[in-house]
């Protein structure tokens, strides 16, 4: 599989306006200089425990079969017992994913499926060495922010803070659309609703995509008025993740478009199943817009 199959147009975007910010090649320059791959490596290894084929092998031997579907190396697993349902990818020269005790322990077996496509999905897109940088700023504690700030400048800092959040916002969405390609829409929908903490007993009685389209609501504000605009800065402005809802709606509506563009490709009407013709701009029987 490629990038550019999956790749969210924000993503893209986001990526191209944090490259532009004018310190940002020298915070990466010294999140790679100080050593920082190794301090979380260090951590990671003598506090969480390593899956393989003969450490949990019913955990890790979901992992292999997704990364040969998406043609990248397998990373190593790690199991952290925390009873928060969490995953995420971390290091550059060598790659882990990290999942949580809780996470494992709630998910059923597609959604942890999800979770682990979505994690490859960072890898896939390059994602990882960014996301690394995001982590020395926000998670790796006060001396290190320090240290950052009297060498770049703390105003120099606020723009590659803001870049960044936005950046990951966008990244999340291109890792659920792998994850949905591995799964379903459905199953990245469960996953999101549980990972908001939504109970059993509320989810069992949930329409995931009733749910989805209040990620649609939420994302029209982009469309509104300058005051609409405002609130959704506003409020995504301190998010390292989308919503819940706003990524449960970006995953069926990507899942839709992958359909459409299949049901095209063969020439069938993606709204009517009318055989269409390649030079049609719209269905001659029903009217859709096929270009």
């Amino acid at each position: 599989m490629q990038v550019s199959d999956f790749i969210h147009p924000e993503d893209a975007s986001m990526l191209q306006a944090l490259k532009k910010v004018p310190v940002f090649p020298t915070l990466l320059d010294k999140v790679l200089q100080y050593g920082l791959e190794d301090i979380m490596w260090s951590e990671n290894v003598t506090t969480n425990v390593r899956l393989s084929e003969h450490q949990m092998p019913e955990v890790y031997n979901r992992l292999p079969p997704i990364c040969k579907r998406l043609g990248i190396p397998v990373p190593e697993l790690y199991l952290q017992m925390s009873p928060i349902p969490n995953a995420w990818t971390s290091g550059h020269n060598r790659i882990y994913i990290v999942v949580t005790l809780g996470l494992i322990k709630r998910f059923q077996e597609d959604e942890l499926d999800a979770v682990l496509a979505h994690e490859c999905g960072h890898i896939l897109c390059e994602h990882v060495l960014y996301s690394m940088v995001a982590d020395s700023i926000y998670t790796l504690g006060d001396t290190m922010m320090d240290s950052f700030v009297g060498q770049i400048g703390s105003v120099a800092m606020k723009p590659v803070k803001s870049a960044l959040h936005a950046w990951q916002r966008a990244s999340e969405l291109t890792a659920d659309r792998v994850a949905t390609f591995i799964t379903s829409a459905d199953t990245m929908a469960s996953v999101l609703a549980k990972l908001d903490g939504i109970p059993k007993i509320i989810l069992k009685d949930m329409d995931l995509r009733v749910w989805a389209e209040q990620g649609r609501d939420y994302e029209s504000l982009k469309d509104g008025n300058s005051w609409k605009k405002i609130v959704r800065y506003i409020s995504d402005s301190d998010m390292d993740h989308p919503y819940g809802p706003v990524r449960a709606y970006e995953a069926y509506r990507w899942e839709q478009e992958r359909t459409n563009r299949k049901a095209i490709a063969s020439n069938i009407c993606p709204s009517c199943g009318k055989t269409i013709e390649s030079n049609w701009v719209f269905c001659q029987s029903c009217g859709y817009k096929l270009k």
